[in-house]
């Protein structure tokens, strides 16, 4: 029997696991017009003047060559009970194609969709595109925010789906 030492890819895992994160849904159309999108939770906001946004998806993901090189996108902030869409957006890229059909959705700045029910989105034009390790940062300038009534997210951490607990 061996001890198996945890490498510091095992670590650097189990602790970002721990790093709690609003749940979003990446949309955009690829260079046919054809709807995709995909869920992340590696998202944040960058500069507010101006209003540039960053989103890290994983350079070896069909998402990461089609995000890069598209006209605008739409980080679509879910609701918490939006937990089955991030799953499906979480899927194979043929799968989640195919869900479009059973999604309310409405078009936004050059037709990036915007997800209907969730806390709000961002939409965004690709500002660079940045290599880092096995993922690519994708900078965005921010060209529309849509604010919704929801203002909880869906949270993600420790695997698990769930929402903020205020204390008093």
């Amino acid at each position: 029997m061996t001890d198996a030492t945890p490498t510091l890819a095992d670590n650097y895992k189990a602790l970002a696991r721990t790093w709690a994160a609003t749940v979003t849904v990446i949309t955009m159309l690829d260079e046919n017009d054809d709807l995709d999108g995909f869920t992340v939770t590696a998202f944040l906001t960058v500069s507010i003047d101006p209003p540039i946004i960053l989103v890290s998806v994983q350079k070896s993901s069909l998402a990461s060559d089609t995000l890069s090189r598209c006209k605008a996108f739409a980080v679509n902030l879910l609701a918490p009970d939006q937990g089955e869409i991030a799953n499906t957006f979480a899927r194979p890229q043929v799968q989640r194609k195919e869900s479009w059909n059973s999604l309310s959705f409405k078009e936004g700045v050059a037709g990036a969709p915007l997800l209907q029910g969730t806390a709000g989105a961002f939409t965004a034009t690709v500002r660079q595109v940045i290599e880092a390790g096995d993922h690519l940062l994708v900078l965005g300038d921010v060209k529309d925010i849509h604010v919704h009534e929801s203002a909880e997210t869906l949270m993600y951490h420790n695997r698990r789906y769930g929402k903020v607990a205020y204390h008093e």
